[in-house]
């Protein structure tokens, strides 16, 4: 949002940039690197990757590395059930199958993290689900 994009950080090969400070490229579509580390409530990846404005409005945007993925999709109608007003039993059950397709899917999770960020500056990724034509397997589309 501001205008001083100085990175907070210099290394050979990654600017990072400060989000909190307000010190990072500002136009739509800028895409880069940030000193803030960014967790997917779904499948617990980790990015520091942020993409300027978005399909829906302007603003900071982190996207999940494994978002157009099948099982991904899979989890988070999962997480999402959860979080419906549903008898404990089957709260729990639920808990158990989300766990599952988490170790299940645990070495297919990629991390997206350039540079070296501060990961006590964790935040939550904004954008979790989105569409990759190419993956015609997916029946989530």
């Amino acid at each position: 949002m501001g205008t001083d994009t100085k990175p907070v950080n210099k290394s050979d090969k990654v600017k990072l940039y400060d989000i909190d400070r307000g010190s990072y490229p500002s136009n739509r579509g800028d895409v880069f690197r940030s000193l803030q580390v960014f967790e997917c409530g779904i499948c617990k990846a980790l990015t520091n990757e942020v993409v300027m404005g978005g399909s829906m409005g302007y603003g900071v945007r982190t996207i999940c590395p494994n978002s157009s993925e099948c099982w991904h999709h899979e989890l988070e109608d999962k997480v999402e059930l959860l979080e419906q007003p549903h008898p404990k039993a089957y709260k729990d059950a639920l808990k158990k199958e989300i766990d599952q397709i988490r170790k299940k899917n645990k070495a297919k999770t990629k991390n997206d993290i350039k540079g070296e960020p501060d990961s006590k500056l964790k935040d939550d990724i904004t954008n979790t689900r989105s569409f990759d034509p190419d993956n015609k397997k997916c029946t989530h589309y």
